[in-house]
């Protein structure tokens, strides 16, 4: 079932969301240029500035999932292909936006996931039941072939499931759709109200035990369009 719109919609009061909202709504190009700085791919492909369409002040700061996150990014059509990949109920992304692409008539995407506190990239696992859960997982396990992650699918199912739904994602837009996409992991630092790290450094180590978890490499056929952004608050 999918999450109301009320629910994935509005103006944030603190945390990553809210710094996310201003960042995108009041200073966009601060962002592009960090993105940018940490992907050489992403900058010989883009022919224009990056444009956000999720989450936007003037649609009360919308968020999307779904068929609704393809049609935000320009890829409606795939919708009937996305409900075959994976069941109603996936990734609520924290922003979206489009790329123009040198040479091309069409948009490369960005899926971003924003967190601020060490505690955000932890969950209660995956909830799904019955066929919803089967699905998930016949597919986290073609992902995980993909990947050359030998761990048991049930462990991608666990805390770090909203890491590995995330990478599914990205494996279906650019792997199975060829569409040029990239995946940020947008990190904040020094966010003290939310008690959050102070240091890149302090993520990294976070970041290394989800890879180690998950049974990653670090290099496979993901890697050059996962992105991890570090934005210090105090900048």
């Amino acid at each position: 079932m999918k999450l109301s719109r009320e629910r994935r919609s509005g103006k944030a009061e603190k945390g990553s969301q809210y710094h996310l909202q201003n960042l995108i709504n009041k200073n966009p190009d601060s962002l592009n240029k960090r993105i940018l700085n940490v992907s050489p791919t992403l900058k010989s492909a883009l022919s224009g500035a990056i444009k956000w369409v999720s989450p936007l002040e003037k649609e009360n700061y919308l968020e999307y999932q779904d068929e609704e996150f393809l049609e935000a990014v320009g890829y409606p059509q795939l919708s009937s292909v996305l409900l075959e990949f994976w069941p109603n109920g996936g990734p609520v992304w924290d922003a979206l936006g489009v790329v123009p692409l040198k040479g091309e008539n069409r948009n490369g995407v960005i899926i971003l996931e924003a967190k601020s506190r060490l505690k955000e990239i932890e969950g209660g696992g995956c909830d799904a039941q019955g066929e919803s859960r089967e699905h998930i997982k016949r597919t986290l396990e073609k992902v995980q072939n993909a990947l050359g992650s030998s761990i048991d699918v049930e462990d991608w199912l666990g805390k770090y499931y909203q890491y590995a739904n995330r990478l599914a994602h990205l494996y279906f837009l650019l792997v199975t759709q060829k569409i040029p996409t990239w995946l940020v992991f947008l990190y904040f630092g020094n966010d003290r109200e939310q008690h959050g790290p102070t240091s890149k450094e302090e993520w990294d180590n976070t970041l290394e035990d989800v890879k180690h978890s998950l049974g990653l490499r670090q290099r496979h056929i993901l890697s050059n369009n996962i992105l991890n952004v570090f934005y210090n608050l105090k900048d």
